[in-house]
């Protein structure tokens, strides 16, 4: 049996998620998941910790986020490839700017304007009027969550994610609400459940999660908690079959309407380093200083790294005129 995890927050997650991307993703080659979502709090903070992790233990890593709505109920969007990755940093971008420091929040509209590339997940039951316009917006990609704690409801709210997912005609998939890579995790997301809250570990109640369930578990375990929905778990599996965006395949490019009319990255980039060799060299340039720009920038044509080399002129060229 093959288990993909689909929900999973870090300590990104502020005062949520008790393990580092690291330790998640180590877990998770350790139990043998064929891969792992890391969908930390409206925003992709642990991507590049999770990404070279997962590179170095052979996980494959879906790049993802739990989206805050303004109108609605928390969302978990995936990125399918590199135009979702720029659609989900958009929408996170979005959120966060529009917010106090510290908060977010979006509109399911501007969800819905910007869903290309994207895979979405609700993680657990909503009221259907809720939901109906975001799972009209993921044709074909959206889906509705279900997971089991072992804990007071679990029956009553999977009985909720199944009537909405046959009434929005969407498939049902498993997940198990990650919040730690092992369970000997569970008393510091209990102090860190109490420090949200203000209050004491004693003091905080049922604001605690009841038991230890919300960790990594391997594909046997879960295949033994969901033996009677085989389906929905074969569907993690499926899901991240779909997602192949990954940080390895990204890359930046400069804005073209920041370009002068008719002059590439690279060319720019060259008239911008021989005015600057003017100024540095007015009696003129020294023949080895002249081979080696000419060296580095073929390197850096080659590489693709000239908008980069772009960007951060435009960010002197801003500090200098404000003097900073």
């Amino acid at each position: 049996m093959s288990y993909a995890e689909l929900v999973c927050r870090s300590h990104f997650s502020f005062l949520r998620g008790a393990s580092h991307p690291e330790e998640l993703v180590a877990a998770a080659a350790r139990l043998g998941l064929s891969a792992l979502a890391l969908t930390d709090g409206d925003g992709l903070y642990g991507a590049v910790k999770a990404h070279l992790a997962a590179k170095e233990h052979g996980v494959k890593l879906l790049l993802g986020a739990e989206l805050t709505l303004e109108d609605g109920p928390p969302v978990v969007v995936y990125a399918r490839d590199a135009g979702g990755y720029a659609n989900l940093c958009r929408l996170v971008s979005h959120s966060r700017m529009t917010h106090p420091k510290g908060e977010a929040g979006l509109p399911w509209r501007k969800l819905a304007e910007h869903a290309s590339g994207l895979l979405a997940l609700l993680p657990g039951p909503a009221a259907l009027e809720a939901v109906a316009p975001l799972a009209e917006a993921f044709p074909g990609g959206f889906h509705v969550g279900l997971s089991r704690s072992l804990s007071a409801g679990d029956a009553a709210r999977e009985a909720r994610a199944e009537a909405l997912a046959r009434a929005l005609g969407v498939p049902l998939v498993v997940h198990n609400d990650v919040h730690t890579h092992h369970r000997e995790r569970q008393p510091l997301q209990d102090v860190l459940t109490a420090i949200r809250h203000g209050v004491t570990v004693d003091q905080a109640g049922t604001r605690l999660f009841p038991n230890a369930e919300r960790t990594l578990k391997s594909p046997g375990d879960m295949a033994r908690l969901f033996a009677d929905r085989p389906d929905a778990l074969e569907r993690t599996v499926e899901l991240a079959s779909r997602c192949e965006a990954s940080l390895d395949s990204l890359h930046y490019h400069f804005p073209e309407e920041d370009l002068p009319e008719g002059r590439t990255v690279n060319e720019h980039l060259r008239t911008l380093t021989e005015a600057g060799l003017r100024t540095r060299y007015p009696a003129g340039v020294p023949p080895e200083v002249t081979r080696q720009i000419e060296h580095e920038l073929r390197l850096i044509a080659a590489l693709d790294f000239a908008g980069y080399f772009l960007a951060l002129w435009d960010i002197v060229v801003f500090a200098r005129g404000r003097g900073i």
